[in-house]
């Protein structure tokens, strides 16, 4: 006992104080070290904690409907019982369809149309070797001669008939003949088409204006026959809506198709 009382009260060297202040500046260290690992533990908790609230905020941000608005949310629409009509593109069909109060006009494909308008305005023979462009009597628009011009740009002087089968109608051949023009680009006539033939040993030619664009069925320099189909009727062209200007030109000359055709048409 005594030798180990001697032994703890001996002095400590300065190599042992050396160490101990060491060794408790390391612990210092670590503590620092820990201490700032915590504090930066809790910053980054606290920045996503801000982060989160606006998130959290907005969808409680908006303001609740009024019970007036609710209440009308709640109620049931009303629809109307009166009937309603519904038109799909620029060419309707004659015929309409009725279901329950509401009525669709569909188009038919070109071609397919038959004639939407006929009128007591000639009476054609398809026995006859001069005939009407159309088989049956059909609407005059505009008739040939002076007239109001219907457009800003349009002629007061008329040199043909404009007639309106409907749009898509087939268009047949005055007589027997040679195609002279068959094109889509003819300025204010559109696609249009002419036809020369020998009528009573005199050069008549026949034009078919404002066709549907692509709807020529003949060439230039073809041979056609009375009645055959020549195109069907358009807009093209200088022109307010669909129909066939039509012009009959004995020697060149324009005269009017219903004071040259009628004599020459068995009927």
């Amino acid at each position: 006992m005594i030798a180990d009382t001697a032994e703890h009260d001996i002095a400590p060297t300065r190599r042992r104080i050396r160490e101990r202040a060491a060794a408790a500046q390391q612990a210092a260290h670590a503590a620092r070290r820990q201490s700032r690992a915590r504090w930066l533990r809790r910053r980054a908790v606290a920045l996503v904690a801000m982060a989160a609230v606006p998130a959290l905020a907005v969808p409680l941000s908006f303001p609740s409907p009024s019970p007036a608005v609710a209440l009308a949310a709640q109620q049931p629409e009303t629809v109307s019982s009166q009937p309603q009509s519904l038109t799909v593109g620029d060419r309707v069909a004659p015929v309409v369809l009725d279901r329950d109060g509401f009525s669709a006009s569909v188009p038919l494909p070109d071609g397919a149309e038959p004639y939407a308008f006929t009128a007591a305005t000639f009476v054609n023979d398809p026995a006859s070797p001069v005939q009407w462009p159309f088989t049956t009597g059909v609407p005059v628009s505009s008739p040939f001669g002076y007239r109001i011009p219907p457009c800003s740009s349009c002629s007061s002087y008329h040199n043909g008939v404009d007639l309106t089968p409907g749009m898509g109608t087939s268009i047949q051949a005055m007589a027997d003949g040679v195609v002279t023009v068959a094109t889509d680009e003819g300025g204010s006539y559109g696609t249009y088409v002419v036809i020369q033939h020998e009528i009573d040993g005199q050069l008549v030619e026949s034009l078919y204006a404002h066709l549907i664009e692509g709807s020529i069925a003949l060439e230039v320099g073809e041979r056609v026959r009375v009645g055959q189909l020549v195109g069907l009727v358009g807009n093209t062209g200088l022109s307010t809506g669909a129909h066939l200007h039509f012009e009959v030109r004995p020697d060149g000359e324009p005269v009017d198709p219903f004071v040259w055709l009628p004599p020459r048409v068995r009927s």
